[in-house]
Formats: structure tokens, sequence, C-alpha cells
């Protein structure tokens, strides 16, 4: 998938719906304004957005972890050597930059969805880099891990890792099969019958037909439909929920209460940056049905006394949001509409499970430790 594919794509998917209205709930508003890189001319383009997201949090985060043990060191380790494979192979450069906050915070988060019992089939909206691909697509429990974004640049990126780490079993949604379109009908081979001389030396290509079976599909905004139509165990959407405007933001809520199993979990791991705020982003979500397990603030455990205080030497990098739909076993423990926040119950064994409140201890590791470790690992990728 490239720059001209998606947009030709895109511009087909515009012209069939008419609507600038629909169309315009999906533009990457929040980027477009503040500078971001939303398109690219080149492949090339893409490398910067690979370090561009969590910048410094990379301690904040190893205190959330309580540490990283030698089994997450493996486990970063395996994914940071993965990931510079990705690199070698897409781009010329041979400096490969770390994105040591980024892939922590994505460490996080599939450590989180580690504690979600059930999670056969996981649909992320907003995947930012795609670093989370790295760990999902080792996640034995996992058989499917969908994801949908809207802006061109990180579309892109997100394509070319998980083409990476799932191979042939990667669907990419955004691109157009002209064959399955019907596009190249010149009825050949009936003309050719009547005059043998159009091609004397032709010979008919030949093909076969083989059945995918996905680990992963990628969703462009303009085939949502298709998200629409299937259930998810768990919905993430982590840091974008304030950088939807308000019309976006209900659309996507909507979506989360329709493809989310009666079973399923509504995980985000911070809400944004946005200028949308916090409480219109919960009314969003709370409005279709969906209701908080758990919202937990960023610094709330420092303070013992607080009745929603965090077990003791726990801490959040960021807010996080835990919300179950109707029919899930426990809904009834769920907060209702105007409780007061942040809402944490210690005793919930779903909450410790998702936040964390269990894990493991291990050191508190150095970034120029960590890059260290990186680096002589890398020496043996190269």
């Amino acid at each position: 998938m490239d720059a001209a594919s998606y947009r030709l794509s895109e511009t087909l998917a515009k012209r069939a719906m008419r609507s600038l209205r629909q169309t315009g709930i999906h533009a990457p508003e929040y980027f477009e304004t503040t500078g971001f890189l939303t398109r690219v001319d080149s492949m090339e383009d893409l490398i910067v957005l690979l370090d561009v997201m969590h910048n410094n949090r990379f301690d904040d985060f190893v205190a959330e972890l309580g540490g990283l043990t030698d089994a997450d060191m493996a486990t970063l380790l395996d994914a940071f050597a993965d990931y510079a494979r990705f690199f070698l192979t897409q781009f010329p450069s041979s400096e490969i930059p770390i994105p040591l906050s980024g892939m922590l915070s994505q460490y996080a988060i599939a450590q989180k969805l580690k504690g979600i019992p059930d999670r056969k089939t996981v649909l992320e909206i907003g995947p930012g880099s795609g670093l989370l691909s790295f760990f999902l697509a080792k996640d034995p429990a996992i058989d499917r891990y969908d994801h949908v974004e809207a802006t061109e640049s990180f579309y892109l990126l997100q394509s070319l890792v998980n083409r990476h780490v799932y191979g042939h079993r990667f669907i990419d949604h955004a691109q157009l099969d002209t064959r399955a379109a019907g596009l190249g009908g010149i009825d050949f081979e009936t003309m050719r019958e009547k005059q043998k001389e159009i091609l004397p030396n032709y010979e008919a290509p030949s093909s076969l037909t083989v059945e995918r079976t996905p680990r992963s599909e990628h969703f462009p905004w303009w085939r949502l439909e298709d998200v629409a139509a299937r259930r998810y165990d768990v919905v993430t959407s982590n840091a974008n929920l304030t950088e939807f405007n308000e019309t976006a933001l209900r659309y996507y809520a909507s979506l989360f209460a329709t493809v989310l199993k009666p079973t399923g979990v509504f995980l985000a791991q911070c809400p944004g940056g946005g200028r949308t705020s916090g409480d219109t982003a919960l009314k969003a979500l709370m409005d279709v049905g969906l209701r908080p397990l758990s919202i937990v603030a960023r610094y709330i455990g420092r303070n013992p006394k607080h009745p929603a205080a965090l077990p003791e030497g726990k801490q959040m990098t960021t807010a996080n949001l835990v919300f179950l739909p109707p029919g899930h076993p426990a809904y009834e423990r769920t907060a209702q509409p105007g409780a007061s926040l942040p809402i944490i119950d210690v005793s919930d064994p779903l909450s410790r499970s998702i936040l964390g409140f269990d894990w493991e201890k291990g050191p508190i590791r150095s970034r120029d430790e960590v890059l260290s470790a990186i680096g002589e690992r890398l020496a043996a990728v190269a």
C-alpha cells in the first residue's frame, strides 16, 4: 500500500458517499490544525512517525509496570529486534530510531489486555505508530487483531508494520482489488477466438485462488460498515478520545457499543490530549450504554486516604478507562452517570487484572540501561 493507492481508494469512496457532512466526520481535524504530518509524498516520510508518541514517559511507564522483570526485558528486546528487522526492510537508512517511550507504552497496553480473560478478538481505533502489533501478534490468546485508522500517514505506517508482523495473514481493506471490481474487461479471449493473429504468441495467464485466514485486518474510515458488522471481545482506543471532534466522538462511541460483545471490555489507556474535554468523552461513552468499571487518575495512588486510592506502590502514567456493556457479568458493579471521579474498586478482580495491581515487580531500569541492552541485541540482528 502506497500513498497514491490509498488516495485513489479514498477518493472513490468519497465520490460514492456523496455527502460532505458524512466524510467530514472522519477528517483528522485535530492533527490538521496542529501541524501534524497527515499526508505523505514518500514512504520515507513515515520514519518521523516511528518515535513521535508518548515522549518523555519512559520512566513513568517503567514505574507503572512496577519495574521491568527479566521476562519483561526479554519480551521488549524481542519486540525491538523485530522492529529493527522491519525498519531495515522498509527504509534505506541504517540509523534506526528507537521509540523507547512509545514501545513501552504499547507494552503496557498489551499487558493490560492480557488481564482480560476473553480477548480472542480485539479491535483498536487509531493505533498510532502501530507498535502494539509487535506484542499482540505473539499473544496466543488473540486470534485476530483488527484496527481502524482515519489519518493517511498513520494508516500507511500501520500497514507496513502489519505486513511485516502478520505476513500473508494481514488484509488491508484500503487496497482496491481491481479483479473483484470487474475492471479491465475487454473480452479479449472472445475477440482472439475470431482472430488468432491479434497476439500470435499469446499464452493465457494462469492463476489459483487461495483463501486466507487473517489474523489482522486493517480498515480505513470508508470501510467502517464492514467493521460494524463484526463483534469483538475487546475494543481499545488509546490516547485519542479527546482528539475526536464531538461529532466524531459520538460516531465512534456508537461504533464501540455496536461491535462490543455483551461480555466484552472497552479499554482506553490515556484519553488523549486534544481539545475535546474529558467529560465530553466520558458522556459520549455513557450515552451509548457503556458504564465505567474503573476510571483511574494519573497519580491518585499518592494519596492513600482517597476513596479511589490505588494499592500501595502502584501509580499510573496517565488516566485509564475500563468500561463494560450491558450484559457483562460485572455490569452491576459499574458506576452510574454522575458518579464522582476517579472510580476504582481495588477488590474487583477484573480491575486488578487489567490495571496490573498484582503484576510481578522488577528492577527500575533506566533509559540508558534499556537502550544499551537493545544495542547489544540489535548487533545480532544486523
